[in-house]
């Protein structure tokens, strides 16, 4: 077949096309509203994009004519993310957005979107920045950043690791932490749930949600945050309201290095050394702690495995 004619079956295809736009344009023989045959056709592109062999009867959601969502995949307050696929590319995504019910939240909006600022000041291969930013059809803000279906609370829950596992865990947070830092931000809120992995393997592991981020200087009751965070990671410091610095990060790593060595796999020199080096970073007082994260990445890497 030459590049000039068409391919076989196109004639039948077009005759059925027509009979498609009918029903997608009318009901019976009342024309539809447009955006209702905008809705209809974006469904049917989908599927045919995916190449389904039939629609699903479910009302799909599209943003910005770009994607599909698929799924919700935390529903808190007062932000939802969702699992997105791109309509052409076909890859995954997260958009995290505010609940429905909090679309006028003009608080909640602000805060979203100064995330959105702060994420995209950092671009390093162990934290989950925000690819950009967009507004829902109702005014609500949404943030698109990389889909990562796992996080350190799953491996956590169902792994085992070993001391060379553990160790490169931890160099990968802290050289995560230390990009945060470097641009002037503390991250305030580093925890297994905001760990994100792709896979299995800890060295890709990325630091996500910089929803109760500060930057230097800063503390949460300045942003009314005060009640922030995963409590159980916070340093006292943060519990008490103080203002922050970057060794408020370094306590949180350290009860997270403690966990990982809770599911290491046997016993040795080298889980005392990371033992050692975790009740380190989470010293209740803040002076006893490395004085930056670039001292406990020295620490930890004198850890020979």
């Amino acid at each position: 077949m030459s590049a000039d004619q068409p391919p076989d079956g196109l004639n039948d295809i077009a005759a059925r096309f027509s009979e498609l736009w009918r029903a997608l344009s009318h009901d019976g023989d009342a024309p539809r509203e447009p955006a209702e045959t905008g809705m209809l056709a974006d469904r049917v592109r989908d599927a045919l994009d995916r190449r389904l062999s039939q629609l699903n009867e479910a009302n799909a959601i599209f943003i910005a004519n770009t994607f599909v969502v698929e799924a919700v995949v935390h529903d808190g307050m007062p932000a939802q993310v969702h699992r997105v696929r791109h309509r052409d590319l076909q890859t995954l995504h997260a958009l995290k957005t505010l609940r429905p019910d909090h679309a006028d939240d003009a608080v909640s909006r602000d805060l979203l979107l100064r995330e959105a600022r702060l994420s995209m000041k950092i671009s390093h291969p162990n934290v989950a920045s925000v690819h950009t930013a967009l507004r829902l059809a109702d005014g609500r803000p949404a943030l698109i950043a990389a889909w990562m279906p796992f996080t350190l609370s799953d491996c956590l829950n169902t792994q085992l690791f070993s001391p060379r596992e553990i160790r490169q865990a931890m160099i990968s947070i802290l050289s995560g932490v230390e990009a945060v830092h470097a641009a002037g931000l503390i991250h305030a809120d580093i925890a297994p749930d905001n760990l994100l992995l792709s896979g299995e393997d800890l060295k890709d592991l990325k630091i996500a949600d910089f929803g109760i981020a500060l930057e230097r200087g800063q503390r949460h009751g300045d942003l009314d945050l005060a009640a922030a965070g995963h409590s159980e990671f916070s340093a006292p410091e943060q519990m008490e309201g103080m203002v922050l610095d970057g060794r408020a990060d370094l306590y949180a790593c350290g009860l997270i290095l403690t966990l990982l060595l809770e599911r290491c796999e046997g016993e040795g020199r080298v889980q005392e050394k990371l033992a050692v080096l975790a009740g380190h970073l989470s010293q209740q007082e803040r002076k006893s702690r490395p004085e930056n994260v670039s001292a406990a990445l020295r620490l930890l890497m004198k850890i020979d495995i």
